[in-house]
C-alpha cells in the first residue's frame, strides 16, 4: 500500500526544448485539466473570446512579429527582467509592467522573451514573488525545481505567438545577470542593446533589446507623448497592429486613428484578444477553486454577469496618489481639514440614482455588489452605519430610494480580521506557501473584478488601471472589414465608473 500511494502523490512535470513547463500533473486526479466546458475560463483576465470578433490564431502566429524577420525570426528580440527593482511590487504593478513591456516589444515589432534571476539570485523561497503551489512546495532545491518557471513566470503563461518560439541567446553578457542588470540605465526611455554571437543559433548574431519594469514605463510614456505629437509614423503603426494579429483592415483602421484614448483603446482591444495576459494552467485551476469556496449567490460568467463590483484602495496610496483627492472631496464639503484620510465609502455609490427606477418604471431595483478592499473593517463599519438610516428588513441597503444592495467580501475578510492580499502584507513573508495563498487570494478578487457588470474604482490603482484595461474587447470587426464604421464603435469597453481622480485613463503601466 505504500507504493500505492507514492504512485498516487507523485507529480510529472513536461517541458519543451526551452525547458518551460508546458504543464504538470498528478498521476491520481490532473490538477492541470481546466473544464473547456464551461463559459468560464479563469486562465484569462480579458473580456469573454466574444464572438464579436474573434481571434485569428493563423493571423496571430504568422504576425510579422520582426521587422528584419526574412526566415530567421529571432535575429532581433527584447529581452525583458520583471524581477528588476519590482519585485516586491503588488500583483497589480508587476501585470502591468509585464503588459507594458508586451506593448513595446510588438510596437517595435520584435519577440519578446522573459529573463527571470537565476534561482541563485532569487530573493524568495522557492524562486518566485509570488509563492509556489503545494506541488513543488516540498521540492529540494535543484534540477526539479529549476525547471519549474520562476519569478513572473511563474504566475505569466508568456504566449509562444510573443516569443516566436525564440530562446535566451546564449552568449557571454547575458550569462552574468547581475553584470547585465547593471549595464542598463538607471532612467530614460531608451532601451539598452547590444548583439552578441548566439551559439543557439549556431553563432549568429543576435541583436538584443534589453529592458527592466521602471524601462518600460518611461517607454510607453514616451510611446504617449509621440503619439499626442505625431511622432510615430503610419507604417510604425501598421507593423505594431500586425504584430498583434490584426487583419490588414483593422491594421488600416488603426493607423486612421487620431485621438490618443482611442487608440490606446483600440491598442488594448487587440491585445486583449490576442490573449497576451494568461495565467500559468496551476494558478488558474487554484483561483476555480478558491472562487468556488466563496459560494457566491451570483453569476461570474463575463458574458452575462450579473453583479457589480467597486474596488476600494487605501493602505500606502492614501499617503501619496490619493492624498490630493481626499482633500479635494473633504475641501468641497467644507473641510478645511479631513475627517479622516479616506474618501468615504458612500462617495462610491453615487453612481446609484433613483433616475434609474423612475426610467424602468420600477420601485426598487435589486443589486448584488462584490466589494474588493485593502481596508475590510472600516469599510464594513461604514456600510453598518449606512445600513442603521437607510437599511432594509433583508439587510440590505436602499441608496437614493431605489437600488437595494446587498455587498461581499472575500470570506477571508471575517469582522474580527484585516485581511489584504498584497504581496508583502500578511503572513510569513519569507514562505512561499503564505506567498501563493495571498497571490490566488488577490488574483480571485481581480478575476472577480474584471468580469462583473459594473466596475467602481480609481485609476491612481494599478489594479484600477488593470481592470478596465481587461474590460476592452474589439467589436464590429465585420464593419471594420468594409470600412463602414467610426472610430469609437471600433471596441467595447464593459461598464467602467470612476469614484474619484482623472477619469482619462492612460494606457496599462502608466
Amino acid at each position: 500500500s505504500r507504493t500505492m500511494v507514492f504512485i498516487a502523490m507523485m507529480t510529472y512535470f513536461f517541458y519543451d526544448n526551452n525547458r518551460r513547463v508546458l504543464f504538470y500533473s498528478n498521476t491520481s486526479s490532473p490538477p492541470m485539466t481546466l473544464h473547456h466546458n464551461r463559459r468560464v475560463d479563469f486562465s484569462m483576465f480579458q473580456p469573454e473570446r466574444n464572438n464579436y470578433c474573434p481571434a485569428n490564431e493563423e493571423i496571430l502566429n504568422s504576425a510579422p512579429m520582426n521587422k528584419n524577420q526574412g526566415n530567421d525570426a529571432c535575429s532581433e528580440i527584447m529581452l525583458f527582467l520583471p524581477g528588476v527593482n519590482f519585485a516586491y511590487y503588488g500583483h497589480g504593478s508587476q501585470l502591468n509592467n509585464y503588459i507594458a513591456a508586451s506593448m513595446i516589444a510588438t510596437s517595435m515589432g520584435v519577440p519578446m522573451l522573459l529573463l527571470e534571476p537565476p534561482l541563485e539570485n532569487q530573493k524568495f523561497q522557492k524562486g518566485s514573488q509570488f509563492g509556489c503551489p503545494s506541488e513543488i512546495a516540498s521540492l529540494p532545491d535543484g534540477l526539479d525545481l529549476a525547471r519549474f518557471p520562476s519569478g513572473l513566470s511563474r504566475l505569466i503563461d508568456h504566449p509562444s505567438w510573443l516569443s516566436r518560439g525564440c530562446s535566451i541567446p546564449a552568449c557571454q553578457k547575458i550569462q552574468d545577470y547581475d553584470k547585465l542588470v547593471d549595464s542598463l540605465p538607471k532612467v530614460g526611455y531608451r532601451v539598452a542593446n547590444f548583439h552578441c554571437q548566439d551559439s543557439n543559433r549556431d553563432g549568429k548574431t543576435t541583436k538584443i533589446y534589453v529592458t527592466a519594469a521602471y524601462h518600460v514605463r518611461y517607454r510607453l510614456q514616451f510611446m504617449h507623448d509621440g503619439l499626442e505629437h505625431g511622432g510615430i509614423s503610419r507604417e510604425q503603426i501598421l507593423l505594431w497592429a500586425l504584430s498583434l494579429g490584426s487583419t490588414m483592415e483593422e491594421a488600416g483602421h488603426f493607423s486612421n486613428i487620431t485621438n490618443t484614448q482611442d487608440f490606446w483603446n483600440f491598442a488594448m482591444a487587440l491585445m486583449n484578444r490576442s490573449g497576451i495576459l494568461k495565467l500559468q494552467p496551476w494558478i488558474a485551476r487554484d483561483i476555480e477553486n478558491h472562487i468556488k469556496t466563496f459560494r457566491l449567490p451570483f453569476n461570474y460568467d463575463q458574458t452575462d454577469s450579473d453583479f457589480d463590483a467597486i474596488h476600494i484602495r487605501r493602505g500606502d496610496k492614501l499617503l501619496d496618489e490619493s492624498k490630493k483627492e481626499v482633500n479635494k472631496y473633504w475641501k468641497s464639503r467644507g473641510y478645511n481639514h479631513p475627517p479622516v484620510n479616506y474618501i468615504p465609502f458612500e462617495h462610491y455609490l453615487r453612481y446609484y440614482v433613483k433616475d434609474d427606477c423612475v426610467s424602468r418604471g420600477v420601485k426598487t431595483i435589486n443589486r448584488d455588489v462584490y466589494l474588493a478592499t485593502d481596508d475590510p473593517i472600516i469599510v464594513k463599519e461604514e456600510i453598518a452605519t449606512l445600513i442603521k438610516v437607510n437599511g432594509t428588513r433583508d439587510g440590505t441597503l436602499l441608496v437614493d430610494g431605489c437600488y437595494s444592495l446587498k455587498f461581499h467580501f472575500h470570506p477571508t475578510q471575517s469582522d474580527s480580521t484585516a485581511e489584504t492580499f498584497h504581496i508583502q502584507h500578511g503572513g510569513p513573508k519569507g514562505d512561499c506557501v503564505s506567498r501563493y495563498e495571498r497571490s490566488i487570494a488577490a488574483l480571485s478578487d481581480l478575476i472577480i473584478l474584471t468580469k462583473s457588470r459594473t466596475f467602481i474604482g480609481e485609476y491612481n490603482s494599478n489594479w484600477g488601471r488593470l481592470v478596465r484595461l481587461m474590460r476592452i474587447s474589439m467589436d464590429n470587426c465585420i464593419k471594420i472589414e468594409k470600412g463602414i464604421l467610426g472610430v469609437n464603435e471600433t471596441v467595447r469597453i464593459k461598464d467602467v465608473r470612476i469614484a474619484f481622480g482623472s477619469e482619462a485613463p492612460l494606457p496599462s503601466g502608466l
